[in-house]
């Protein structure tokens, strides 16, 4: 029997309380069904191909271990929906548990914080579902009142940010992300939501917050960019390259680290990749010096060249002096000093072309 679809009750704006009901478990056969709203299915990050394989495979040997959840007053499925399909795609009983909410988003947000503490998600998918709690949130507190409104969200940022150890300013900038992805979605469609988050569409959080806010005077134009994105994605079934494995000295990248406010969100160089860490070059911005910092390879995004224009041209520019072979000691240690950075500085661009000039290099 096909899971029927419904519409969950009306959403009104209600303190976010989650009231926990009965733990105790019911058990299914396969000719029951579940009633699924693609409210709730849509709002978390799918499994890949590998890890669904992976669950069946598992389910089929040893069955389904861990009951699924159900929204008591509704009756429709929270929790579980991969476990769901494997079930009834191979007659397979499972059990289920009922839980008490009193609207549609208390059921969301306990489904977002059940999936930030139970799987190993990307930075991109960490910041969406943290930003879609965010705004939950406001909405439940009354995010359409003026002063006492501005006061709640600013509550709402603080007790988020404890919670997840993140400053409210990261808190904010996820919830700017969050709604960016959710534009380009209502665009590009739903798969190219998991894309981004997944990182399979090579964004960084900067273009698709940059795409978003150019959706709104040029629908057409990010469309046309979002179906280029998406013709460079590999198929399902090829193999994905390890993340560590993207990570190349000299290499640009995104830093993700909502705990260090001076550099996270912003882009530096590789200096050298470890076993589970890498060393970036970043510009210190009170001293405007180059200094190292140590990222574990997950808080690092590899950003591909092309995508900055104005960097590009400078290391091509210094390409062609090092291909000269012919540069002195201190030539060679200015270009290396220049080969850190993400953008020169007047000074620093000034040597680059006193060298340039030297060798007679328009």
């Amino acid at each position: 029997m096909h899971p029927t679809q419904e519409t969950p009750g009306s959403e009104q704006r209600q303190p976010l309380v989650v009231l926990r009901g009965s733990t105790r478990k019911h058990h299914h056969t396969v000719a029951d069904s579940l009633r699924i709203h693609p409210d709730f299915q849509t709002l978390i990050p799918p499994l890949s191909a590998s890890e669904f394989a992976t669950l069946e495979a598992s389910i089929q040997e040893k069955g389904c271990r861990d009951p699924l959840v159900v929204w008591a007053e509704e009756k429709i499925l929270i929790d579980g929906h991969n476990r769901y399909a494997i079930c009834t795609a191979h007659g397979i009983p499972y059990q289920t548990v009922e839980m008490s909410f009193d609207s549609p988003n208390t059921v969301k947000v306990w489904m977002l914080l059940n999936q930030l503490g139970r799987r190993n998600l990307t930075s991109e998918s960490v910041s969406y579902l943290r930003g879609t709690w965010y705004e939950l949130t406001k909405q439940s507190r009354g995010g359409d009142r003026k002063s006492s409104g501005h006061f709640d969200h600013l509550k709402t940022e603080t007790k988020l940010g404890a919670q997840f150890k993140a400053s409210p300013k990261t808190i904010r900038r996820d919830a700017q992300f969050a709604k960016a992805v959710d534009t380009l979605s209502s665009i590009g469609g739903e798969d190219m939501k998991w894309k981004i988050l997944n990182r399979s569409a090579g964004m960084t959080k900067k273009q698709v917050i940059a795409l978003a806010i150019d959706a709104r005077s040029r629908p057409a134009k990010v469309a046309k960019t979002l179906q280029g994105r998406d013709q460079k994605v590999k198929p399902e079934g090829e193999p994905t390259i390890a993340h560590h494995l993207t990570l190349k000295i000299g290499s640009l990248v995104e830093v993700y680290a909502p705990d260090r406010e001076d550099v996270n969100g912003r882009l530096g160089r590789i200096q050298s990749v470890g076993e589970k860490t890498a060393t970036v070059w970043m510009r210190h911005i009170p001293t405007v010096t180059m200094q190292s910092y140590t990222f574990k390879h997950s808080a690092l995004t590899a950003v591909p060249l092309e995508n900055q224009p104005g960097l590009q041209e400078i290391c091509d520019r210094t390409d062609r002096l090092h291909k000269l072979g012919n540069l002195d000691p201190f030539e060679i240690e200015i270009l290396n000093l220049l080969e850190r950075t993400t953008a020169l500085t007047p000074t620093e661009l000034q040597y680059l072309k006193q060298i340039e000039n030297r060798h007679k290099l328009d």
